[in-house]
Parts: structure tokens; C-alpha cells; sequence
């Protein structure tokens, strides 16, 4: 094969730093400038010695106990020291780290502001001979906890299956001075790795979709999850005794054909009534629940056309989401009442995106707002005309709610595993969010389908950002790649550099990549593109052949290249194949076809697109391929 003349990448030296959150912190005593001789250190372990003890209090949470538990366990590995977990009932001791509020803490005469912290913030502070992480007793200990394993110690959780855990005989610590509160107060990572409890609770996501339990601190809790309008009001049960409920469409309130998905009719008083009792009874059955979901079907359209909804919507500047927020807010101000803790979430999705002109939500009212435009700029990008809209939907909420979530796409839903370079948009799009004043994140990705376009680097890149979006994106993005690949990492990151500069070419200006693309050639994927991708993911291959685990990771990313390859070259009737090698177009084809398909099965792919939920996609997929296959053998192998 003729080699390609790749440009090297200065990719730089990877180094353990202090992430500094992009929010208000007490300072942290630069440790290069702090003097040996006057600044106190702690020593927490030395060659299997400790003096430490890890102190909770007797009332502890079940995650400040799983706090204390963590801590040991991971102390131990990085040491070889398992320090004791007492309860503060046993007298003060001379060398303690003091976890979350305790009698211990308070005999020190340490001032810890808990109310500032709220559910998860916390600090973490030395009071030689002491150490002290505390924070809110539901999630905020744990965290600081995991925060100063990984910004202190140096671990990483990288996926829900590596980690990095380093091995020393001396643990000392300089002065720490270092108070976390998160930016946003749900963080949301809808990926495989990020359904596990313990990756999902070590890299600091409260999702509610993980698995998540008492001892994680539980987890932000919806009933229903979204799309719930026929889940409030079933149509089985009330249509055909009261139609008046749902949606005036071209004069007919119907459930068959084009009107199946049709929707509520929000200003039918007696509709109101009944759906504050049903969510009354939801709350009852649901004590969990955090947040309960009124909002809008799945689908483009089926909105009220009634006289009143269509009168709201013309004093509201035409926005069909107005209905939506007055009844919103008619079963927010009835459970405000009774249970003012929850919160009632709804959608500004689809025709329901655009924001009244005055109509504001309650303040128990979430404003759950889907992106969905381009993925190739980020949002705040102003000469991306196609986030246009998605800017001024997002500013125009600001000024009317005081908590907006929003439920952002970083995939192709139609191709899963086709290369889809976004990783440069995911830093500035939750920066500009939060900026917004976004209070919450839905990131979807690929969901339960264990593999879409280099999914276990997507999901760790947004854990990490979305705790705190200025993190440097290079630096973990490497950090990820030399854990999680090994050697191999070097030239998956040239191949993801190589993509990213494509989209960033000239073409970036007018070139915008969908997730809901239906395209299996986009222009990004040139043949020169797919050429190099193929030679650096050799070159992987090659780096890692002896090692079995870092093996098939490196081959489960190249599906994305050969997902690719294949397409093209069904659509081109030829094949890229090494030039040295006088393989006919048809024969090469078919042993890429089914090494793909072998591999693929191997590592349990299963799914292309999101509406797939059997492996009907990929048989189909494969039964296109063999078409084209038999098309290259008919031409005698020539191609095109």
C-alpha cells in the first residue's frame, strides 16, 4: 500500500493539572510558589504507613457513608494503606479527613457555609493535621470525595470499564483551599457508559436515566419522561366521551390517520381539572419524583386549532407554545399548593419551540428546550445562520424563565456509527447554555445502544464539561485516547483531528452537519478523508495487536470508518483497496463486508439508527450491501 503523507499533529505531553471550575471558588495557593519550609503539608501515606483516620458522622447520608467507603477503598489501591472509617461519636483524633458535617468538623471551629453549597457543591480544605471534604449531604460529600481523587490523586474514570487508578508509596498534600458548586443543577449524559451508577456518580452526573441509588445520593427523578400529554389524558379512556379534550385539527378532533398524533386541547377548563387530579395522584404514587413532566406528543405537529388556543396564541405573538404554558402553569400553581418542592417540566420542542411574547412560565415551571439544528458550528457561532433560530428561541426563554433545561443532540440518530465530527462544538455549546442561564442538560447520545461514533470519548468529554465547561477539551480528549487506546491513541487522534479539520475547511462557512442526516457520504468524508482514516486506523491496529482489550476497542472505533467505506463504495460500485494487491472490486468488497459484519457482531453492534430497537437495521443494511456486491461480481470486478 502506498503510504500516506499524514502532517503530524503536535499533540503535546500529557500532564496531571488542577481543573479550575468555571465557577465561584476560594483561592487556591499556587503550589510551584508555596515555600517547603513554611507551607504545613499533610502527610496522608507512606511506604504502607498512615496515621489518618477517614471520619463521618453517626447520622451520615447513605452517600457520605458510600463517601467514606470510596475514599478507603481507592486510598488503599493508590497506597497500599487501608485507613480506618470511624463515626464522629469516638473522641477527636490528631490526624483525621473529615468528611461532610460532623462533631469533628465543628470542634475544629471550622466555618463550612452547607446552605451556600446546596444538594452537591462542596470544599475541600487542609487544617493541618486535618483534611476536609465536606458538602451537601445528598450528593455534595461524594463528590468532593471523587473531585479530590481525580483533581488531587490523579484517578480518572474513563469509562464504565477503565479507569485509571495511579500507584504511589507517598501521598502529600500542600495547602487546598478549593470550594465547588456546579454551574448546572442537572447533568445529563444519555450514553452507554454513562447509565452505570458508579461511572455516572465518579464523574459527577446526576442523570435521571443512569442507574443511580441511595448510596450514589440518588439521582434527579422524573415521572413521566417527557412526551406525556396522552400518558395525563389517555384518549382510550376519555376520546369517545369527551373529544372536546383534544386537539381542533382542519375542523375534526380525530385520533386516526394523519391526526393519530395529534394533541391536547389546553384551554378546555374541564381537560384543566382533570389533569390537575391526575397529577395529584401521580405525586401520591410517585414520591421519588422530583420533577413530573406535562408536555407535548412526539411529532411535527396536531396543535389546537380551536378558538381560544388559536386567540392565545395571536395575544402571544403566534407561538404555539403559549396554550402549552398557560396550562403548564394552571397545574404548576395547583401543586405549588401542596408539594412546592416539585417542579413541572415541559418542552419547547418542535412547533412548540418558539417562546411566547409575554406568557411566563411559574417559577416551578422547567422550560425544557431541544436544540437540533447544526452540528458542525457551535450555537453561538453568529455566522452560522442555521443556529439562527435555535440563538433566538434560546435568548427569548431567558427572558421569561428562571429555570430553562435543554435537551441537546450530539449524534446522528439516522447513523449511529457514521463518522460525525463534533467533539470541537460540545465546550462552546454548554458554555454558551450556561451563559444563557441554562440551568440543566440533556445530552443524548446513542442511549442504550452500546456503540455509535466514538461514543466512550463522547460521553467522558461531556461528564467533564458539563461539571465545568471551561475545561481544556485537548487535554482531556488526549488524556482519554492514551488511557483508553494505549498506543493506539496517537493515530485515532490524528484520524479525529483529520475529520474535525475537514469540517472546519473551507466548506465550514456554508456546511452543516444534521442529526437527523439521512446522507451516508457527507462531504466531510472525502475519498482522500477515508483514505488516510484507513491508514492511520492500520496503523492502530498494528500498535496494539498484542494487547486483546485495547485491540477490539481500537477495531469497535474503526466500524464508524468502515460503516463509511462501505456506503461509498456500494453507491460507487468499487472498493478502496491496497494498491498492491490485484484483489477484483467484487471479491474485496465482500471480505470488507464481512469483516465489518464479523466484527460488528463480535462487539455486540447490534444498532444503526435510533428507531431501530431490533437488529432488523442492520440485517437490512447488510441485505443492501450484498445487492451491491452482486452488481461489482456481475461487472467482473472492474467497478466503475
Amino acid at each position: 500500500m502506498n503510504r500516506i503523507k499524514i502532517i503530524t499533529l503536535a499533540l503535546g505531553t500529557i500532564m496531571l493539572v488542577r481543573v479550575h471550575p468555571a465557577f465561584p471558588m476560594d483561592p487556591v495557593p499556587n503550589e510551584k510558589n508555596a515555600s517547603r519550609t513554611t507551607v504545613p503539608t499533610l502527610l496522608l501515606a507512606e511506604n504502607g504507613q498512615s496515621e489518618f483516620r477517614i471520619v463521618v458522622s453517626q447520622s451520615a447520608s447513605p452517600s457520605e457513608r458510600h463517601a467514606a467507603e470510596e475514599l478507603q477503598m481507592f486510598l488503599e489501591q493508590i497506597s497500599g494503606v487501608r485507613l480506618p472509617v470511624i463515626t464522629d461519636e469516638q473522641p477527636v483524633g490528631s490526624h483525621e479527613i473529615l468528611l461532610g458535617d460532623n462533631a469533628h468538623l465543628r470542634a475544629l471551629d471550622i466555618d463550612v457555609n452547607f446552605a451556600g453549597l446546596g444538594n452537591e457543591g462542596f470544599v475541600i480544605r487542609t487544617a493541618p493535621p486535618h483534611l476536609i471534604i465536606a458538602g451537601g449531604q445528598k450528593r455534595g460529600t461524594l463528590y468532593g470525595v471523587y473531585a479530590f481523587l481525580e483533581e488531587y490523586l490523579g484517578c480518572r474514570w474513563f469509562t464504565s470499564t477503565v479507569s485509571r487508578i495511579p500507584h504511589t508509596p507517598r501521598i502529600e498534600m500542600n495547602a487546598i483551599n478549593d470550594r465547588q458548586v456546579p454551574a448546572l443543577e442537572y447533568r445529563e449524559v444519555f450514553f452507554f457508559d454513562a447509565l452505570d451508577g458508579d461511572w455516572t456518580a465518579r464523574n459527577r452526573l446526576n442523570s435521571s436515566m443512569a442507574h443511580l441509588t441511595e448510596k450514589h445520593g440518588g439521582k434527579i427523578t422524573y415521572y413521566p419522561f417527557v412526551h406525556s400529554f396522552f400518558t395525563l389524558i389517555p384518549p382510550d379512556k376519555y376520546f369517545e366521551l369527551h373529544p372536546e379534550w383534544f386537539s381542533l385539527v382542519d375542523g375534526k378532533r380525530t385520533l386516526v390517520g394523519r391526526y393519530k398524533r395529534t394533541q391536547l386541547c389546553l384551554t378546555n377548563e374541564e381537560m384543566i381539572q382533570q389533569a390537575i387530579k391526575t397529577v395529584k395522584e401521580w405525586i401520591a404514587e410517585h414520591p421519588e419524583a422530583d420533577i413530573i413532566s406535562i408536555s407535548q406528543n412526539d411529532g411535527p405537529g396536531g396543535w389546537c386549532e380551536c378558538e381560544n388556543c388559536v386567540a392565545l396564541e395571536a395575544q402571544e405573538g403566534g407561538a404555539h407554545s403559549a396554550p402549552i404554558i398557560y396550562f403548564v402553569n394552571r397545574i404548576a400553581e395547583a401543586v405549588a399548593k401542596e408539594h412546592p418542592e416539585i417542579a413541572i417540566d415541559t418542552l419547547a420542542y418542535s412547533y412548540s419551540r418558539q417562546a411566547p411574547k409575554t406568557l411566563k412560565p411559574l417559577p416551578n415551571v422547567i422550560i425544557r428546550l431541544t436544540s437540533g439544528s447544526c452540528c458542525s458550528h457551535p450555537i453561538g457561532d453568529e455566522g452560522c445562520d442555521q443556529n439562527a433560530s435555535l440563538r433566538n428561541d434560546i435568548r427569548d426563554w431567558f427572558r421569561l424563565t428562571q429555570r430553562m433545561y435543554v435537551w441537546d443532540y450530539t449524534v446522528n440518530f439516522h447513523q449511529y456509527l457514521l463518522p460525525f465530527p463534533n467533539l470541537h462544538t460540545l465546550g462552546p455549546n454548554i458554555r454558551f447554555l450556561v451563559d444563557h442561564g441554562v440551568r440543566g442538560i440533556f445530552e443524548q447520545g446513542s442511549g442504550d445502544v452500546p456503540h455509535s461514533d466514538m461514543a466512550p470519548l463522547k460521553a467522558y468529554l461531556l461528564a467533564k464539561l458539563l461539571w465545568n465547561p471551561d475545561i481544556d477539551r485537548a487535554l482531556v480528549t488526549q488524556e482519554f485516547l492514551e488511557a483508553y487506546y494505549g498506543p493506539a491513541g496517537e493515530p485515532i487522534g490524528k484520524y479525529l483531528e483529520i475529520l474535525e479539520q475537514e469540517v472546519k475547511a473551507g466548506s465550514y462557512r456554508w456546511f452543516h452537519m444534521s442529526p437527523f442526516e439521512r446522507s451516508t457520504t457527507p462531504i466531510y468524508l472525502t475519498p482522500e478523508v477515508i483514505s488516510k482514516a484507513t491508514y492511520l486506523f492500520g496503523e492502530a491496529e498494528r500498535l496494539v495487536a498484542d494487547d486483546p482489550d485495547r485491540l477490539t476497542r481500537v477495531q469497535t472505533a474503526r466500524l464508524s470508518l468502515d460503516y463509511a467505506k462501505l456506503h461509498v463504495a456500494s453507491r460507487l460500485n468499487a472498493f478502496l483497496r491496497p494498491d498492491e494487491k490485484e484483489i477484483p472490486a467484487g471479491e474485496y468488497f465482500r471480505y470488507a463486508m464481512d469483516k465489518f459484519f464479523t466484527t460488528a457482531e463480535r462487539t455486540g453492534v447490534g444498532y444503526v439508527r435510533e428507531a431501530s430497537r431490533s437488529h432488523s437495521a442492520m440485517k437490512e443494511f447488510r441485505e443492501d450491501l450484498e445487492q451491491s456486491v452482486n452488481i461489482m461480481e456481475g461487472l467482473g470486478g472492474q467497478g466503475e
